[in-house]
């Protein structure tokens, strides 16, 4: 069953963005990205965005699933870099089960599971000097989940 509701969060007023998708859980991510990245200037300046750096950690089990949004997350970091009113994007994708032989030429894929807690430090030590608040959200394994509210968590009782 399922999904029901939407996305019940204010998404812009953070500076920095962690979005984490296990399988088919980049689904609800891919319309927040594309929420922010496909609006026109004037559609920007009204939605008062706050956020500067968005973090994307995409977990898969085979290389070949991320052909589904690919292009289009390479889209949207181009898109990116090329305007800066944009949140400058970076693009992590695991890839839980392949060989390393299955490369995929338009990003680095990392074979590994990814290390939640050295994912909560890059995105802390990327964060804005203006930002005060990082937004984590996942949509996944309950496992995954549970690993990414750990070191969030963690991270949120040192400095945040």
């Amino acid at each position: 069953d399922g999904p029901y509701g939407n996305l019940s969060f204010n998404y812009y007023r953070y500076g920095s963005l962690v979005l984490v998708g296990g399988g088919i859980g980049i689904t609800p991510i891919i319309s927040v990205l594309k929420n922010i990245y496909e609006c026109d200037k004037k559609q920007l300046a009204n939605k008062r965005m706050c956020i500067r750096n968005v973090h994307l950690i995409w977990i898969m089990p085979h290389a070949s699933e991320a052909d589904l949004f690919l292009d289009l997350l390479m889209c949207y970091r181009s898109l990116a870099a090329r305007n800066p009113a944009l949140p400058h994007l970076n693009i992590m994708i695991h890839v839980t089960r392949d060989d390393p032989a299955a490369e995929n030429d338009k990003i680095s894929i990392l074979f590994s599971r990814p290390d939640f807690f050295s994912v909560m430090e890059k995105c802390i030590g990327d964060k804005h000097e203006e930002s005060t608040s990082i937004l984590v959200y996942a949509c996944g394994p309950g496992k995954m989940v549970n690993q990414l509210w750990d070191a969030s968590m963690k991270r949120n009782k040192k400095d945040l």
